[in-house]
């Protein structure tokens, strides 16, 4: 048992997943603590979802011996949509990327009283990094950063709900989104917008996670990912009045002392940087091999033109692109069940 491969693995769906709408906890705020302790099940739910659909997603590329999300998607729901929804998917990528970039500007002018176009350039700077070792490098720099992530965002959270005392006698409406309605179904939405992006990252890898180790370490992951959001969760609930906040997660560090708020900011920051990575080598990797273009010369023809567009607010990016992965994904799910039962069950090898 390659017990690194697991890790590696873990540590990349983690990755793909734990963005900066994660990290900062807005998202388990807009997807979970929205509804109140109800969000808690939710979690609960997702967590379960995330290691099912982990597993079920790299037992079919083993199966296929797919090596791109192109081929991964043509295999899924055939030629002829798969060719389609691989031109939307190409388009999310790009917009995912910039809006991981404009974050990052965002971080540096907001918490460090910096020009934003440094945090980009920084960023961009890592990206490349990355990028120069394709695969390689994408396994090592999350293999390398999410432990960092994890237990600095985790480690705060959980130091806040065990020795701060938690605010009394504060309501704050819980407004649900109203595109989601109800938790069940909000937990459903965040794993089918998060579970698009994985799909694509792990496909991108190919035969680097094609291994029995890779589905254990994707169900690792995905209650990896149940355990975090969990934890975030009753953070959130603990200190209701910073659900008001853009950024609830840094407030919540900041009841510890302005240094946790300082650290969870750079962990912030390591949350955009690798979630940048994981799209941009994805994006990359699918020009390569569609259009037989030279790897390197496409990574910076990417960054020349996703720099400058950094430029854009990023809330508004991340407005108008997370509802859109997350009914794109509603499509994927009831596929990976059905081929997978097809595969394992019903004509088993």
């Amino acid at each position: 048992m390659n017990k690194k491969l697991i890790f590696q693995v873990a540590a990349t769906y983690i990755g793909a997943v734990m963005g900066a709408g994660f990290a900062s906890g807005q998202e388990i705020q807009q997807f979970f603590i929205s509804f109140g302790k109800k969000g808690l099940l939710g979690i609960g739910t997702s967590a379960l979802l995330f290691a099912i659909f982990g597993y079920i997603m790299l037992d079919l590329q083993k199966s296929w011996q797919v090596s791109s999300y192109t081929e991964f998607f043509q295999a899924l729901i055939g030629k002829k949509w798969g060719s389609k929804i691989d031109i939307l998917i190409s388009i999310l990528l790009f917009i995912g990327m910039m809006a991981m970039l404009s974050g990052t500007g965002a971080v540096f002018q907001q918490y460090l009283d910096l020009s934003p176009w440094i945090g980009t350039l920084l960023t961009a700077v890592v990206i490349a990094l990355a990028l120069w070792y394709k695969g390689e490098g994408v396994l090592w720099i999350n293999s390398a950063l999410i432990p960092i992530k994890f237990i600095f965002c985790f480690g705060i959270a959980l130091l806040a709900i065990l020795f701060m005392e938690g605010t009394k006698n504060i309501s704050v409406d819980n407004i649900a989104n109203p595109l989601v309605g109800h938790y069940l179904f909000s937990s459903i939405l965040y794993v089918s917008f998060n579970l698009t992006i994985a799909m694509v990252v792990f496909a991108s890898l190919g035969k680097d996670v094609q291994k029995s180790e890779g589905l254990f370490g994707a169900a690792l992951g995905g209650l990896g990912l149940g355990l975090f959001a969990s934890i975030i969760g009753l953070s959130l609930l603990k200190f209701p009045e910073v659900q008001n906040y853009e950024i609830p997660m840094v407030v919540v560090a900041g009841k510890l002392g302005s240094w946790w708020a300082f650290f969870y900011v750079v962990v912030l920051w390591l949350a955009m940087l690798t979630a940048a990575i994981g799209n941009g080598f994805s994006l990359v990797s699918h020009f390569e091999k569609k259009y037989n273009m030279n790897y390197r010369k496409v990574a910076l023809i990417l960054l020349i033109i996703v720099i400058p567009l950094a430029g854009i607010k990023f809330s508004l990016i991340v407005k108008i692109v997370y509802p859109l992965f997350g009914y794109l994904g509603l499509i994927f799910l009831p596929f990976l069940l059905l081929n997978w039962i097809k595969n394992r069950i019903l004509l088993p090898k």
